[in-house]
């Protein structure tokens, strides 16, 4: 059996990475078999509750136990999942407090009964808890709401999946704290009454020097331990304290062993990282205990998965062997609280408990769907009336009914009268009618009147229908393709006459230019032949000088306008003399936006951070240095080269 823990940094952005990227089920589900573990938990799914789909609260044959940021949401959050091919946990609840099980507006309708809780919480309120940093009291509710701990009982063990705070600054080390606090208390509260606990996540703390990129440097060594937080974890852990560092005890020597890089810096291709996933298990369990270690290789998100293995039977000191599975499934487990019906799936395991997210309402079938809404109603077949009314019935036989025959004289039988037509606004055609009635009214007299050929005239001959006139509404659009309408001829009356009677078409223009077309021709006649060349002459030597002075003016402007266009090189960092490599700023602030370069070789133990980071001694000139620039400053470019024109 297999325990794995991952902070996914968001559960569905795995799924862009290989090989998730290439499964058949590209879904959650394909991702939990892929990882090939029977308890996966997850941290920082960053879900909202009403965002939660499906295919991530029902997958397949695995139950989903899921908390929610109630702060802050898109933040944090946890979620347990368990192959119930394996086993089925007997309970789970959300929190480490039990502040919010009471809670009615919970992730759970119906708040949790005693029966669903797990063990005892002991007294929360006694505890030492750490002031916030205005110096007011700190309210332990405050450590549930943000959805950082699933707790599932499995009978052998009570499994914690935590998502421990990050101390981002001074203000949040007291919630830091006081949270390592209450997670303290209540193991030792479960320990107390003989339960084994397995708590498996992102604690965010590096236990010890060597679980830190900067575990080689001396300084950082001696200032590892002068951080609170780091104190308690080592305190707790063996051999101090009474709980086991399953991955560090599997492998105590290995170095560079981390489970988070800062992807900021392009760290996971140097391995500069630190190892703040861990699974601790109290000494009881440690006989079932095979292993465990990190999954580096595995990406997607900006931690590596860490697993642990159970041995599927161990032999007990008076020589009897114990199953896991029979462990972890009880013939005489509790049945689930939780409300199953008639229509709900077929299951061969034990149904999960009430906090499974299969039995959210939008999952579990019993909420109404949006269709349902527009889906028509069914049509029941309608009783036959009786047409007698009780009155009736008590008279004896009903009357004879009138006739609806008309008779205008003796001998003589007028048409039958037709019965009352029913009221039209009453039916759903007659609604429509009137509708587009008023439409068409409101439409003006544009809209022709239909003819209504049933109506007769005072001679009994129904009216032909009149001729639509040409409106001087809007022209069809085959109107502007037309060509425009030929002008009439006009008649052999109209074609103009000269004086002596001959057609005006036919006359022909006067043979004689004008004068001064006559001067231009006398004046041309009159040039030399040698003054036309010393003209031409003139004209092709000016010609040569401009081409000239054109041509030395763009040799004295070549070599500006190739400075100004030549390709920007990056700069060279002031420690390795190295091409940089360019970032943009992405923080919001006055400087999103901007492109600025820096060192180019990768982070690591030692790497310069600074002058007032990092003391000189502990630099190590193999990683990156201090170097930034703007590229507004950036002035290095390449040699401009003109090119010679023939």
């Amino acid at each position: 059996m297999r325990i794995l823990t991952w902070n996914v940094n968001l559960l569905g952005s795995c799924l862009n990475y290989h090989p998730f990227s290439q499964m058949e089920k590209r879904n959650v589900e394909g991702l939990l078999d892929e990882l090939h573990a029977d308890i996966l938990c997850f941290q920082e799914h960053k879900t909202r509750r009403d965002k939660l789909e499906k295919d991530m609260a029902c997958p397949g044959p695995y139950d989903a136990f899921w908390t929610f940021n109630r702060k802050n949401t898109g933040y944090s959050g946890v979620c347990t999942y368990v192959d119930s091919r394996v086993c089925v946990p007997l309970k789970a609840e959300e929190g480490i407090t039990g502040l919010l099980l009471d809670d009615k507006g919970g992730t759970m309708k119906s708040p949790w009964t005693p029966e669903e809780r797990i063990g005892d919480y002991g007294e929360i309120d006694e505890l030492d808890f750490d002031d916030e940093v205005d110096g007011t009291a700190f309210d332990p509710k405050r450590l549930d709401v943000e959805g950082r701990a699933v707790v599932c009982d499995f009978g052998l063990f009570v499994l914690f999946n935590l998502y421990c705070p990050n101390e981002t600054n001074d203000a949040r080390r007291p919630f830091k704290m006081n949270f390592l606090k209450v997670l303290q208390h209540r193991v030792r509260t479960l320990q107390k009454s003989g339960r084994e606990v397995i708590i498996a996540g992102d604690i965010n703390i590096m236990r010890a020097p060597i679980d830190s990129g900067e575990g080689g440097i001396k300084t950082s060594a001696e200032q590892h331990y002068e951080h609170p937080a780091r104190v308690i974890l080592n305190d707790w852990c063996a051999p101090k304290g009474p709980m086991v560092d399953v991955v560090r005890e599997s492998w105590p020597d290995r170095e560079d062993m981390f489970t988070c890089w800062n992807t900021k810096l392009d760290a996971r291709s140097a391995n500069y990282g630190s190892r703040i996933d861990l699974i601790l298990c109290t000494p009881g369990l440690r006989p079932w205990i095979k292993g465990g270690d990190i999954q580096a290789k595995v990406y997607g998100s900006d931690h590596c998965p860490v697993y642990i293995d159970l041995h599927d039977s161990i032999t007990m000191e008076d020589g009897t062997i114990q199953y896991l599975r029979d462990m972890l499934n009880p013939p005489d487990r509790p049945p689930t609280t939780a409300v199953c019906y008639p229509t709900d799936p077929p299951r061969i395991a034990p149904e999960p408990p009430r906090f499974a997210t299969k039995f959210y309402d939008n999952f579990s079938g019993r909420q109404k769907t949006l269709k349902s809404f527009f889906s028509g109603a069914v049509k029941r077949p309608s009783e036959p009336k009786d047409d007698l009314s009780a009155a009736d019935k008590d008279n004896g036989p009903p009357s004879p009914v009138k006739s609806d025959v008309v008779t205008s004289s003796p001998g003589t039988v007028s048409a039958p009268v037709a019965a009352p037509a029913p009221d039209p606004i009453t039916t759903p055609f007659g609604i429509a009618r009137v509708a587009f009635n008023v439409i068409d009214s409101r439409a003006g007299p544009s809209r022709p009147k239909p003819v209504d050929l049933t109506e007769e005239t005072n001679n009994n001959s129904v009216l032909p229908p009149k001729k639509r006139t040409k409106s001087g509404g809007q022209a069809k659009l085959s109107s502007f393709f037309n060509p425009p309408p030929s002008a009439k001829r006009k008649s052999s009356n109209d074609v103009p006459t000269l004086a002596n009677g001959a057609d005006k078409r036919f006359e022909t223009p006067s043979p004689s230019l004008p004068q001064t077309q006559q001067s231009n021709s006398a004046r041309t006649a009159s040039f030399d032949p040698d003054e036309d060349a010393l003209i031409a002459q003139a004209i092709a030597e000016a010609d040569e000088e401009k081409a000239s002075q054109r041509a030395e003016k763009n040799a004295q402007a070549a070599p500006i306008w190739a400075n100004v266009f030549a390709k920007k090189l990056p700069p060279l960092c002031s420690v390795h003399q190295r091409p940089c490599k360019d970032y943009i700023v992405k923080i919001p602030g006055p400087n999103k936006g901007k492109r600025f370069w820096l060192c180019s070789l990768p982070v690591g133990a030692g790497y310069d951070t600074g002058r007032s980071k990092r003391p000189r001694q502990d630099v190590n000139p193999e990683y990156r240095c201090d170097f930034f620039l703007w590229d507004k400053a950036n002035s290095r470019k390449e040699a401009p080269t003109v090119s010679k024109s023939s």
